[in-house]
C-alpha cells in the first residue's frame, strides 16, 4: 500500500507552477499530475491524439497551456503505454477519467472542488486538508484498475530489502550428515507387495520362517544350532575327544504322536473356593 504521507516533491511542482494556477480545479490537476509522475508515468503533451511514438521519454513537466482550456486534457506515457487524462467540471466537481489506449479500460474519480481544495496557494496541509484521502483515492479508483502490479512491484521492492538475510556471528550452522544415495529394496516396498507372485520369472517368495528347518541343514556352517553332537559341523569335535554335549539332548528326536491325556483340562469347579 502507498505510503500516503510520503509528499516529497508537490512542494517542488507547486513552486514551479505557482503563477500558473488560477482556479481551484487547477490545484487538484496539479496534485493528481504529481503523483502519477511519482509512480512512474510521463506526459508527453495535451490534446487526446492516440498516435505516439512507444520510444518516446516524455517529461516530468505539464506542457504548455495546460489549463488555458475549460477542460483538462493530457496525455500520459507509462511503460510504453498511452494514457489519455481527461479532467472536466460538472457542477461543483471534478471529474478526471484516464483512459489506457492500448486495452480501452477506463478508470475515473469525481472530487467536490470546494471541499477538497481550501486554498489556491500555501502549505499543502492548508490548500488540501484531507491529501492522504485524495492520495488513497487516486492509488485506489484512478491508477490501480490499469495498472494492478503498480502497488504490487513498489511493495515487493520494499519487502526485498527487508528480507535480506541477517549475518548473525552467534548462529551455530547446523550440521547435517552427509547425503548417501538410497538403494532402493524392491522387496521393502509396501506398494509391491504381491508383486513377486505375477512375474512367472521371479524367485520364490514363501515363508520367511522356516518351521522344518531343525531337520534341514544340519551342517550349515552359518547355523551351528545349539551346539549337541549331530548338530555340529564335521571336523568340530576331534576324535576320542571328551566331549559334554551342552543343549537339550533330545532336540532332534521325534516326538510321539499320542492322544492328550485326560488331565488336560482342569476339573470342574477347580476355581471355585468354596468347594
Amino acid at each position: 500500500m502507498v505510503d500516503a504521507s510520503n509528499v516529497f516533491g508537490f512542494e517542488l511542482v507547486q513552486e514551479i507552477y505557482s503563477n500558473q494556477i488560477a482556479r481551484k480545479e487547477d490545484v487538484l490537476i496539479l496534485f493528481v499530475h504529481w503523483y502519477l509522475i511519482k509512480h512512474g508515468f510521463r506526459c508527453i503533451g495535451i490534446g487526446d491524439s492516440k498516435a505516439f511514438e512507444p520510444t518516446e521519454k516524455g517529461s516530468q513537466l505539464l506542457p504548455e497551456e495546460w489549463n488555458t482550456r475549460p477542460n483538462y486534457t493530457l496525455r500520459y506515457i507509462n511503460d510504453s503505454k498511452l494514457f489519455i487524462f481527461h479532467g472536466v467540471k460538472s457542477d461543483e466537481d471534478l471529474l478526471i477519467n484516464l483512459l489506457r489506449v492500448d486495452n480501452q479500460n477506463v478508470s475515473s474519480v469525481q472530487f467536490p472542488i470546494n471541499q477538497t481544495v481550501n486554498e489556491v496557494r500555501g502549505a499543502l496541509e492548508a490548500v488540501i486538508p484531507s491529501y492522504q484521502n485524495i492520495i488513497n483515492i487516486i492509488q485506489k479508483d484512478l491508477v490501480e484498475p490499469l495498472l494492478p502490479s503498480n502497488t504490487t512491484e513498489n511493495s515487493t521492492q520494499t519487502r526485498s530489502v527487508n528480507d535480506q538475510p541477517r549475518d548473525d556471528p552467534l548462529r551455530v550452522e547446523s550440521r547435517r550428515p552427509p547425503s548417501y544415495p538410497r538403494i532402493w529394496d524392491l522387496d521393502a516396498d509396501t506398494s509391491r507387495v504381491g508383486a513377486a507372485d505375477l512375474n512367472p520369472l521371479g524367485r520364490g517368495g514363501g515363508m520367511i520362517f522356516d518351521p522344518f528347518f531343525s531337520q534341514r541343514n544340519r551342517v550349515d556352517p552359518t547355523r551351528p544350532g545349539l551346539g549337541v553332537p549331530g548338530r555340529l559341523p564335521s571336523g568340530a569335535v576331534p576324535p576320542f575327544a571328551r566331549f559334554d554335549p551342552f543343549g537339550p539332548p533330545d532336540i532332534d528326536r521325534p516326538r510321539p504322536r499320542h492322544h492328550p491325556d485326560s488331565d488336560h483340562l482342569p476339573p470342574p469347579g477347580y476355581d471355585d473356593m468354596f468347594m
